[in-house]
């Protein structure tokens, strides 16, 4: 009960302190949870007497910092997951209805969607500040050209052999010796 109290009281001041104040969102959330800490721990180290101040560390990362340069990442994330949903569509599509120009999507829709993928875990753990600033522009380029690669091969398998989704089917039709 006496933590309800605690968390009422911890967000009406917090609602409060945004509303009196122009602070940006990141600033006003660290506030908040540092104003937040103080009160908690305030009230019970008030009750003991002889015990030393506890000091709170704010941690807080300026918006620029985690933010890029420049671009709307709304749109892309937006594009990334309509491209997984459609690719729900686009693969048994092309299987229902073998062609070239649906081999080419589905070659186009796979190559774009593990680009992204793999992309986003280059940026996620080829961070500059633990690998330094050479490895993760090396690393997107390798990936950047075997997409492109990747893309190129399976145009010319799609134009010149038997396309996508048919060297699929035949690769599955494969029995195994047996023994």
């Amino acid at each position: 009960m006496f933590s309800l109290v605690l968390r009422d009281a911890a967000r009406r001041n917090a609602a409060n302190l945004v509303k009196s104040s122009r602070l940006t969102p990141l600033k006003a959330y660290s506030t908040i949870v540092a104003n937040t800490e103080r009160q908690v721990l305030a009230k019970p180290l008030a009750l003991v007497k002889n015990v030393a101040p506890v000091v709170v560390r704010n941690i807080s990362a300026s918006a620029p910092k985690m933010a890029a340069a420049g671009g709307n990442h709304t749109t892309l994330w937006t594009v990334e997951r309509v491209v997984s949903a459609a690719l729900l569509g686009v693969i048994p599509g092309a299987f229902i209805f073998p062609s070239q120009v649906m081999d080419a999507l589905l070659a186009i829709s796979v190559v774009i969607h593990n680009y992204w993928g793999i992309e986003a875990l280059v940026v996620d753990y080829m961070r500059p500040s633990v690998v330094g600033n050479v490895l993760p522009k090396l690393a997107h380029g390798a990936l950047i050209l075997i997409s492109m690669a990747a893309l190129g091969g399976l145009f010319y398998y799609i134009k010149n052999d038997v396309g996508l989704v048919n060297g699929i089917k035949r690769f599955w039709a494969i029995k195994g010796s047996e023994a």
